[in-house]
């Protein structure tokens, strides 16, 4: 799934709003141990030293309890286990003495044959819970495939690795056993660590949601992981500090507000804005429609081929008429606030339905969205005569970036195409021809915070016709107009 359908799918949580979300890489370690193990034994250890005292002649239980320094109860116990197992037998009943069988004396032997010995143990340790975990190699990332434009890393505190002092056996073991098929298939026991051999810095991806307490400034950081929502590692980021050590929750606090952007667009379009209650319920329905329809898709995938194939293709034509139901519903308000993960949502519908007119906003353009297939969409529309204005932010250099270099091979290609870079904006925008505005605090096509840090991600979109004219009237009066940087160069 992607980072936006996560999003929309964990969107709701009681007392909280999402306000962000955004792809990250949660810290791992590799680590190599020096261990003493010794080949696993069917026999218990306590099994084993209550057995050896009655070879060695302590024939009674007060006598094993006393030497093995054990409660009277505890030998008993075992002595009952060992005698349905055939292993210790009653010599005299009168005396209660106590000897092994023939088979305990077999067994015992054989026990006392496993020697410990040195080995290498190889296991994967989770930075944020501080505990091992059993992953899939192939599932994990090192340092050099995290794209930093488009994913954020998450950092461990404390920053240090573990000691072996911090590394539980018991943990190890289970981790050990389950990744080779069960306890017998490992067929050994993790007696000892001796030092830590080798750490190598690895990350799996996730998502993180950050939600917002209503009527409170608490932030919540939860993290999504193979499309689970991780409690515990959850739990530990924020137990230690992680959000306000790396700078999410200051970040946070000095978002543009809901009540700006409201500001922003005027008093006749919050008289439009529907119920939170009326709007959530509408947002669930389509979001309990997209996940029959993948539902039904995927059904439909395993019986290609088969008898009920018809069947699953009509529930999949059925589901998706239903999906397109809901979302007609959530169309049709006048206006609405969006949620964060709509932001790119609404920018590729903008790139597939265009026809006349787009206007897109942005503080900056960088590779993680203005990809080949972004270009590739833009250059389709003004082929189809839609006019584009793109409105780009003065970025920290003078020289142009690899996307805006490509933005402006388009701009010299096409007339449609304006390329406006040096203007300030409010809040930024997409405009679809009249068919609706979207106005948000977040850039569209780009914004170097967001690879570093968090925010309150806030959006209006307007879906009436008069309303998107009304917009664009606003925005053409307000921001001064500039020519691309390729026209000034070409004045020059």
């Amino acid at each position: 799934m992607t980072a936006e359908s996560v999003a929309r799918r964990f969107e709701t949580r009681s007392g909280y709003v999402l306000i962000d979300y955004a792809p990250v890489a949660l810290p791992l370690y590799r680590l190599t141990v020096d261990a003493i193990t010794m080949v696993h034994r069917d026999l218990a250890p306590i099994k084993e030293f209550v057995m050896k005292t009655i070879a060695a002649g302590l024939c009674d239980t007060e006598t094993i309890s006393g030497f093995l320094g054990l409660d009277k109860a505890v030998v008993d116990g075992t002595l009952a286990q060992l005698k349905v197992e055939k292993l210790v037998v009653q010599s005299d009943d009168s005396l209660a003495e106590l000897a092994l069988s023939d088979r305990g004396v077999e067994v015992l032997d054989k026990a006392k044959t496993s020697t410990p010995q040195d080995e290498t143990l190889v296991f994967i340790y989770d930075r944020l819970i501080q505990k091992p975990v059993r992953l899939f190699t192939a599932d994990l990332l090192i340092p050099n495939q995290i794209d930093p434009l488009s994913m954020i890393e998450i950092r461990a505190y404390p920053a240090e690795g573990p000691d072996v002092k911090d590394l539980s056996i018991p943990e190890i073991a289970q981790v050990l056993e389950r990744q080779a098929g069960g306890r017998a298939a490992f067929g050994r026991d993790l007696l000892r660590l001796k030092r830590i051999l080798r750490r190598v810095r690895l990350y799996r991806s996730g998502v993180a949601l950050v939600y917002k307490k209503n009527k409170s400034t608490e932030i919540l950081v939860d993290f999504v992981i193979d499309d689970v929502r991780h409690e515990d590692v959850s739990h530990k980021f924020a137990e230690r500090g992680g959000p306000k050590k790396m700078g999410f929750l200051k970040s946070i606090d000095e978002a543009s507000t809901a009540t700006e952007l409201r500001k922003y667009l005027g008093p006749d379009v919050q008289k439009l804005l529907p119920g939170i209650e009326e709007l959530d319920e509408c947002k669930e329905r389509v979001m309990v429609e997209r996940i029959k329809l993948q539902t039904a898709e995927a059904v439909a995938e395993r019986s290609y081929g088969r008898p009920e194939e018809a069947d699953a293709i009509e529930a999949v034509s059925l589901a998706r008429a239903s999906l397109k139901m809901s979302e007609d519903t959530l169309s049709a308000f006048a206006a609405r606030p969006i949620a964060p993960y709509e932001n790119s949502e609404f920018l590729e519908l903008a790139l597939s339905k265009a026809t006349r007119s787009l206007s897109i906003a942005t503080k900056v353009v960088d590779r993680s969205i203005v990809t080949p297939l972004f270009l590739k969409a833009l250059e389709s529309l003004l082929r189809g005569g839609c006019t584009v204005s793109l409105s780009v932010e003065a970025g920290p250099s003078d020289k142009p970036t690899p996307p805006e270099v490509a933005l402006e091979r388009l701009n010299r290609i096409y007339p449609g195409l304006t390329l406006e870079i040096g203007k300030k904006f409010a809040f930024y925008h997409i405009v679809c021809d009249d068919r609706f505005a979207v106005v948000s605090n977040r850039p569209f096509l780009g914004n170097m915070a967001k690879v570093r840090t968090f925010t309150h991600v806030v959006g209006y979109v307007l879906q009436r016709p008069d309303l998107v004219q009304s917009f664009v009237t606003k925005i053409r009066n307000v921001s001064p107009r500039r020519v691309s940087r390729g026209r000034e160069e070409a004045r020059r």
